[in-house]
């Protein structure tokens, strides 16, 4: 395990890990990028090295950077490895409204980050911020949720500079007035939808426009959280606690040929207050959650031998939780790449390669 502390000027959210690089979402610190495996500084999993960082900039309304998310774009149309999309969280409301843009980094040269675009979100009934983003890459279109706001796609090929307003391919509010998006993930036509309030859905975009295929109002008890989908399974976190439960449950979710899902199951992690990040490794054979709040928050570890019935294979408890987790095969070996809550917030890498299902 390597631990890397973090500024605490609040800590660390999520972290994106690609090419042997990862790229740290340290809220106003900013971006920190270090070396995994890259090369470029002979940083590995266990002795990460910083390569730079930056430190996007404010919104008006709020101050500070903010930075909680981030997807470094491959282009198959150029090659290039150019930019990366940065996701601010600001003041939120649950239910009633957030703050927040996307902003874009050209990593051209990975030792000097530059800020070049900004995408806002405007024209909705109160203001709505970014939340979790993801790519069609072979489309060259990033979608993200936006709590409030619901979902955006937008066009991200070519050359991206200045404001991307006009890059606005689509936007839906899923739940209508019970929308509060947490987070989407494109699986082939769908784009399944997380969304606090209102629970799963199942979107498709279509002629520059976005629509409910199924699914919605199917988690009316909790918050949901994170989702992962992986074959004709999901999964969704919990969050918080509304109606008096808690978010100590991962939702299952069975997917039809048409991709609609139907609950299948839940799993009810004792002494947790939230599933906070859900994945599931690339070969399909493991489940990673992350888990804050109560006793035993920390990392929890699935095998997916049926994927409808994760069984535990090993938990590490943190004591004061963690925030996000991201899986990474690196070098032949499978890390998870962990945020430690603050108050002394810290990456924590993990090596779970032993736990792997053979």
């Amino acid at each position: 395990m390597a631990s890397i502390p973090i500024p605490p000027n609040y800590g660390v959210h999520d972290t994106f890990v690609r090419d042997g690089i990862a790229l740290v979402c340290a809220w106003n610190t900013g971006l920190i990028l270090y070396d995994v495996g890259n090369g470029i500084r002979n940083g590995t999993p266990a002795r990460p090295v910083e390569v730079s960082r930056i430190v996007t900039e404010s919104t008006v309304g709020f101050t500070g950077a903010r930075v909680h998310n981030a997807w470094w774009f491959h282009n198959p149309a150029n090659g290039e490895k150019r930019y990366v999309f940065v996701g601010q969280e600001g003041p939120a409301t649950i239910g009633e409204s957030s703050r927040g843009d996307i902003h874009v980094v050209d990593v051209s040269d990975l030792t000097r980050p530059v800020q070049v675009a900004r995408y806002h979100m405007s024209g909705t009934a109160k203001p709505a911020g970014a939340h979790n983003f993801w790519m069609d890459e072979q489309a060259q279109v990033l979608y993200a949720a936006f709590y409030n706001g619901g979902v955006v796609a937008l066009d991200v090929s070519g050359t991206l500079s200045g404001d991307l307003a006009s890059r606005e391919i689509a936007r839906l509010a899923p739940g209508g007035a019970e929308t509060f998006t947490w987070g989407v993930q494109l699986v082939g036509p769908s784009l399944y939808a997380a969304d606090m309030l209102s629970g799963l859905y199942q979107l498709q975009l279509s002629g520059g426009a976005f629509t409910v295929a199924s699914g919605g109002a199917n988690v009316p008890e909790r918050f949901s959280s994170d989702l992962w989908v992986h074959g004709n399974v999901a999964y969704t976190g919990t969050w918080g606690s509304r109606l008096g439960r808690g978010g100590n449950v991962l939702k299952i979710w069975s997917l039809s040929a048409s991709g609609a899902p139907a609950l299948s199951d839940s799993l009810v992690i004792a002494d947790i207050g939230t599933v906070s990040d859900v994945q599931v490794s690339a070969d399909g054979k493991m489940l990673v959650l992350t888990a804050e709040n109560g006793p035993a928050a920390g990392l929890y570890v699935y095998s997916l031998a049926n994927p409808l019935r994760p069984s535990a294979l090993a938990s590490t408890l943190i004591d004061t939780g963690l925030h996000t987790g991201t899986v990474a095969d690196i070098g032949g070996k499978r890390y998870v790449f962990a945020a430690k809550n603050p108050a002394n917030p810290e990456l924590i890498v993990f090596d779970i390669t032993a736990l792997i299902p053979q």
